[in-house]
């Protein structure tokens, strides 16, 4: 059974250009299927995660550490592997969405084990069945201690952000595939590591880091929120948002990070990882390291599993991108106490910090973003996208 393997430019080769290409609908009848299949696997995960790691006040500590490090983990990491094998998945968009398991549920399975699960969904295995099955952030009645119910308004909100967001990923993909994902030319390639300090400090690469780190924020928000709208569909529980305005609002590295980009994976680093480093070392600076260390290496597994069918290697990139993020939080929890920076802060606009913000990463954001430009997830994930041709390929 072969899973939308055909050329992404297959359907733009039959438009007359210039043209508006539609969205194909081969991509959205096999999604839910995949998502599916992602809450069947948690589901069977959630409920011996419960009875041996969260529910107990006791841990049998054999048998946890045997099922959570010898079962649950390889198969949070395997299982995509699995799927993508079994059913001949060669699009790399549908790749990427099987991986919001090793990427969630992975840390989800850490957290469990070591007793940083949030206290509403291990109250009872109906919330944390409800908690472990989301592919994302599922929302909490705090009052009632019970995850919160859909409603009309609820389901309004969320096809409006889908829907909007659809507009501005396939505006902006639309611009710059014409310029193949980088709008200045630099004397460097893309996937280059022999960039000098004036060319990444230079304005056109700042500018070209930036649009891609957009394309990625507005493509993040519009498909975790069409995923969780499947899941709130399936299960009747509402969901958090998983991207908020990193490149418009973050006013520190840590807000970025911490409240703005993915905060499923920032939670779970931080319940999964972080906490348990933080607990054993005691120390927050081993604590961050190890969330950022653990996210890069989380990264370089998902680009390999994703991109296994055109040749990528391994080459240390986002180890290198998130270290010298964590480089840049250190430095800032050094030094944002200090009254000279608190008073220079304050007086500032917050556009022109949070351009501050942005600019103290975009230098090297193309560690992050180099891979999915040459290895082509762009170029896939436009099929999904209505787009704007106005070149011939």
């Amino acid at each position: 059974m072969i899973l939308f393997s055909s050329s992404p430019w297959e359907r733009r080769h039959a438009v007359q250009l210039p043209a508006i290409t539609h969205p194909s609908i081969h991509f959205f009848n096999q999604l839910p299927l995949l998502v599916a299949i992602q809450a069947l696997v948690s589901a069977l995960l959630a409920f011996p995660l419960y009875k041996l790691n969260v529910q107990p006040t006791k841990k049998k500590i054999v048998w946890s550490t045997a099922f959570t490090f010898l079962i649950a983990l390889p198969s949070a990491c395997y299982e995509p592997i699995y799927i993508i094998r079994l059913f001949e998945i060669h699009h790399i968009g549908l790749r990427m969405v099987l991986m919001t398991f090793p990427l969630v549920g992975g840390l989800r399975v850490l957290e469990s084990y070591f007793g940083f699960t949030p206290d509403i969904p291990a109250k009872n295995f109906t919330n944390y069945l409800a908690y472990f099955s989301c592919p994302f952030i599922v929302k909490f009645d705090d009052d009632k201690q019970e995850p919160k119910r859909v409603s009309i308004e609820y389901f309004r909100q969320q096809f409006q952000i889908v829907g909007t967001y659809f507009i501005y990923t396939g505006l902006l993909m639309s611009l710059l595939w014409h310029y193949d994902w980088q709008l200045f030319e630099l004397q460097s390639s893309v996937d280059s590591f022999d960039h000098s300090l004036s060319e990444l400090m230079s304005w056109k690469n700042l500018l070209n880091n930036y649009f891609v780190a957009l394309i990625l924020s507005l493509g993040l928000k519009q498909s975790t929120a069409g995923v969780s709208l499947l899941y709130s569909l399936a299960f009747g529980y509402e969901t958090q948002d998983v991207v908020l305005s990193p490149l418009t609002k973050s006013q520190s590295v840590s807000e970025f990070w911490g409240r703005q980009w993915n905060v499923a994976v920032h939670k779970g680093l931080k319940n999964g990882v972080y906490k348990p480093t933080r607990y054993m070392t005691n120390s927050n600076v081993m604590g961050i390291f190890a969330a950022f260390v653990i996210s890069g290496v989380m990264h370089e597994y998902v680009n390999l599993v994703i991109f296994s069918r055109t040749g990528i290697e391994f080459k240390w990139k986002y180890i290198l991108f998130f270290g010298y993020n964590a480089c840049l939080l250190f430095a800032e929890h050094m030094f944002r106490s200090l009254e000279i920076v608190q008073g220079i802060v304050s007086k500032l606009p917050k556009p022109l910090i949070t351009a501050l913000v942005l600019c103290s990463a975009l230098p090297f954001a193309h560690l992050f973003t180099v891979d999915w430009i040459v290895h082509g997830y762009f170029d896939a994930v436009m099929y999904a996208e209505p787009t704007i041709l106005c070149r011939s390929l």
